[in-house]
């Protein structure tokens, strides 16, 4: 035991580093190999059998831009529809992101600082949250984070090769998400401002440059951006509720899939530290404009949210969107820690993450793997036949069944009438929005309708009509708590 002990005291921090990144992207991984979809994620997967240019007409209507479903398409091309395979392309950039504490914090910062970044970008519950999701925020988180680091560079050294990440990355986060556009324009503002006073022309000449190729870019984009907001001014289903947003918005990171109590507590201890320990050395004369720059950025991108929900008269103020600034967020933590010369309290506040990590992790791989959630669109295929028609009314089972039966026609019966028709051609060619049922008359003789367990669909489209129900069967998934009610009726 004591040779064991001698042993690990003689391991090295850049050693340990490397073993933390190879459990890190373990432990991301961990509860992705499944097939299970929830509606945000049937949408990614209905889009990306599209060609792009119906990506970009159709996704014009949704309220993200395109480029992580152009980025689904070519996976599509060249492996066919997998859903995996979407899957574990969200994996890579939260792999890369960890690796960057090595390659790129730890050059920067210091062996410490980098340490402790990629471990809260492997080990914080939201990461291991969107690292599995079939969405655009773990590239959009990358494409940030790689942006302020080199924004940071360039503040040192005027490189070529800096200017060209820059740049990439700065267009890819402006077309993967608005919270990357706002991220994107405040960093290449604040950079501008910064080689202004410093009187470095030549930096100048390359940020404007820059800024107009951007601006060239994105021109195209903007027509679908102004009519994405039109359409979110009309109504968006982003709310305000107290204490729950509040409570969302200062402890994401550390909840994950958690009750939101305990990680709201000590999200507020960390915070209150982190508080203090750059009261601290900023009363030692120590260096902070890295970590004060970021925190700046950080919330600079909220207040320009809390700016745009003023506009528009809709809330775009949302925990999830904030991942896409969460490396910002990751990197002030790190920072503050790296000057932390307690090992006590670094070890102490890394365990308390670490266990919070582990229990989302738990609760994601049991959620996800249970063997309730196939059976819904199990006994679908098991069922249905070649002319039968698919209606739902429950955007949420409904749309994954939509997406996984592309074959077969389906109506989505919208009663409210949320004004979706042009979004939701990302399930057809075979799909149609309805916002009465008069469809119904012209339907086939079979006709699978899928709704959760309280709704009444059923009842409202087939009353007084020669459908009869033939079967009805509930199921109670736990991916993401969805119910489904199948009835099949004929006539």
């Amino acid at each position: 035991m004591e040779k064991i002990k001698e042993k690990i005291k003689k391991i090295k921090l850049k050693q340990w580093h490397i073993i933390i990144i190879i459990i890190g992207i373990i432990f991301i991984s961990l509860s992705a190999f499944h097939t299970n979809i929830w509606f945000d994620e049937s949408y990614s997967v209905g889009l990306a059998r599209h060609t792009f240019l119906e990506i970009w007409n159709i996704g014009g209507n949704d309220v993200h831009p395109i480029l992580y479903y152009w980025c689904l398409h070519i996976i599509f091309l060249i492996l066919g529809e997998s859903i995996l395979a979407y899957r574990l392309f969200s994996i890579i950039p939260i792999a890369i992101m960890i690796i960057l504490g090595y390659t790129h914090i730890r050059k920067d910062f210091g062996e410490k600082t980098g340490f402790i970044f990629s471990f809260l970008s492997a080990f914080l519950p939201e990461m291991t949250v969107y690292a599995v999701e079939i969405r655009m925020y773990s590239w959009a988180i990358l494409s940030v984070t790689v942006l302020a680091i080199y924004a940071y560079r360039l503040v040192k050294e005027d490189s070529t090769k800096n200017w060209i990440i820059f740049g990439i990355s700065s267009l890819a986060s402006i077309y993967l998400h608005y919270y990357g556009l706002m991220a994107a324009g405040l960093i290449n503002l604040a950079l501008l401002i910064y080689l202004i006073r410093q009187k470095r022309k030549k930096g100048i000449i390359f940020i404007l440059t820059f800024g107009i190729i951007q601006a060239l870019a994105y021109l195209p984009w903007i027509i679908c951006l102004a009519k994405q907001m039109e359409n979110v001014s009309h109504g968006f289903w982003i709310g305000f509720s107290f204490p729950q947003t509040p409570m969302e918005l200062l402890s994401s990171q550390l909840a994950g899939y958690l009750n939101l109590q305990i990680p709201t507590v000590l999200a507020l201890e960390l915070y209150a530290y982190i508080i203090y320990k750059v009261y601290k050395y900023s009363k030692e004369k120590q260096d902070l404009k890295p970590f004060k720059w970021s925190v700046s950025i950080y919330f600079a991108v909220i207040v320009a949210a809390l700016i745009i929900t003023v506009i528009l008269k809709t809330s775009i103020l949302y925990y999830r969107y904030l991942f896409v600034i969460t490396g910002i967020y990751i990197f002030a933590i790190s920072f503050v820690l790296g000057k932390e010369k307690s090992n006590i309290s670094i070890i102490s506040i890394l365990t308390v993450i670490v266990i919070l990590g582990i229990c989302n992790n738990v609760i994601m791989i049991k959620d996800n793997y249970n063997n309730e959630n196939s059976k819904p669109i199990d006994y679908i295929i098991e069922n249905i036949q070649e002319s039968d028609m698919i209606v739902y009314g429950d955007f949420g089972g409904g749309s994954v069944v939509a997406a996984y039966f592309p074959e077969n026609q389906v109506y989505f019966y919208n009663k409210d009438n949320w004004g979706v028709e042009e979004a939701y051609k990302a399930f057809g060619p075979n799909y149609e929005v309805k916002v009465t049922k008069d469809f119904i008359q012209e339907c086939s003789n079979r006709i699978w309708v899928v709704d959760n367990a309280y709704g009444n669909v059923v009842e409202e489209l087939f009353e007084n009509t020669d459908y009869k129900i033939i079967s009805e069967k509930e199921f109670f998934t736990k991916y993401h708590d969805y119910s489904y009610k199948i009835t099949l009726v004929e006539k």
